[in-house]
């Protein structure tokens, strides 16, 4: 039997939430909340399905709370239910996805059809996640285990005919190498995005020498950048750059930048600097380029990832368009904050700041500047 939906009932009048409360209790397992904060612990601790929530309360204002329910979980159902209804509000209800918006008195048989009918939407998008999170594990197996034995066979028939083939040979087999790594290189990307989403990233924090990091990650670029005639600069602004987080997590997010740059750049070069930050206790890598550049609604687009805009200064380059998106999810997974500065034709600056310290508090959205 499919388990009960919850229900949470956010208001700071004490009839309409009665109301609400012996309305759906027989059906759902029904939390209420005379308040945003009170809310926001519940939403923290309490898997919800469905909110109903009025827009006048003391303290945050309804739309201000009804922005963070969505940033907590975009796919929860949110009913409004008011007594002051206007059209600025609606509009703005609207723009999040509310599912529906409705006065005070309300009828009782339409908030019970409402309430039944965003469970059931709720419900939906919950499946298709589910079905979306097992196909992506099922793609990893099956695109991961023949792409490893064309990588060991290639590496093995590289070496053995090493002698033997000619030049054109020997470039038909480092083509085969180089497609390959790049192929696993954009699966592991889209699995990294899924596993990022779904919570099941594990965070492995400890202190490390940043400076270090940078000056070993940005040399792995030296020669792919150097095939094109770009140098990679790597500048290190001050001592004792020490961070407490993700060693391996910075690592993912300094090579997609300057996977990023060095893809995007014809000519010129990338350079790579670390330093401490305006702001005490927290430390600065930025990534800059002379490349092609952006436009706003470009990063946007970027930033969305799987998809390159439609832009044709950038649909001759290849991939997914994955860079952006994945360092600013683990960035934001670091507790961090990533700010973007491009314009088009004249390259892009990738400031991404991190926490000295222990990780904590919130992370933040990237700044288009």
């Amino acid at each position: 039997m499919e388990e009960s939906a919850s229900l949470l009932i956010i208001d700071d009048e004490r009839g309409p939430t009665e109301s609400l409360r012996m309305i759906f209790k027989p059906s759902y397992k029904v939390f209420t909340a005379a308040g945003a904060e009170q809310a926001l612990s519940i939403l923290r601790t309490t898997p919800i399905d469905v909110v109903t929530l009025d827009l006048r309360m003391p303290g945050m204002p309804g739309i201000e709370l009804l922005e963070r329910i969505k940033e907590h979980d975009p796919d929860i159902e949110v009913i409004i239910v008011t007594g002051y209804a206007a059209l600025d509000t609606a509009i703005r209800g609207l723009r999040h996805h509310v599912f529906d918006y409705i006065t005070k008195p309300f009828d009782v048989p339409h908030i019970a059809d409402l309430v039944r009918r965003a469970v059931g939407r709720r419900r939906a998008s919950v499946r298709m996640r589910n079905i979306k999170e097992d196909f992506l594990a099922n793609l990893s197996h099956e695109l991961r285990t023949p792409l490893s034995a064309i990588i060991g066979y290639g590496a093995i028939l590289a070496e053995e005919l090493q002698s033997v083939v000619n030049t054109e040979q020997r470039t038909a087999l480092d083509r085969i190498q180089a497609n390959s790594q790049e192929l696993l290189t954009l699966i592991e990307g889209v699995l990294l995005l899924n596993s990022l989403d779904a919570g099941e990233v594990p965070l492995t924090v400890r202190p490390f020498d940043l400076a270090e990091t940078v000056r070993r990650v940005g040399h792995r670029y030296r020669g792919v950048a150097g095939d094109k005639g770009l140098t990679v600069d790597i500048e290190i602004r001050g001592t004792d750059l020490i961070a407490v987080s993700d060693e391996e997590k910075l690592e993912r997010i300094l090579s997609a930048l300057l996977d990023n740059a060095v893809k995007f750049t014809p000519r010129g070069g990338v350079t790579l600097s670390v330093r401490s930050a305006p702001q005490p206790g927290a430390l600065e890598i930025e990534v800059s380029d002379t490349g092609i550049g952006m436009g706003r609604e470009e990063i946007v687009h970027a930033l969305q990832g799987l998809a390159q805009t439609d832009s044709s200064s950038r649909r001759r380059y290849r991939g997914l368009g994955l860079g952006l998106r994945i360092a600013t999810r683990l960035v934001e997974f670091l507790g961090g904050d990533l700010r973007i500065r491009s314009e088009a034709g004249q390259g892009t600056q990738c400031i991404v700041t991190l926490p000295a310290g222990r990780l904590g508090g919130k992370s933040h959205l990237p700044h288009l500047n």
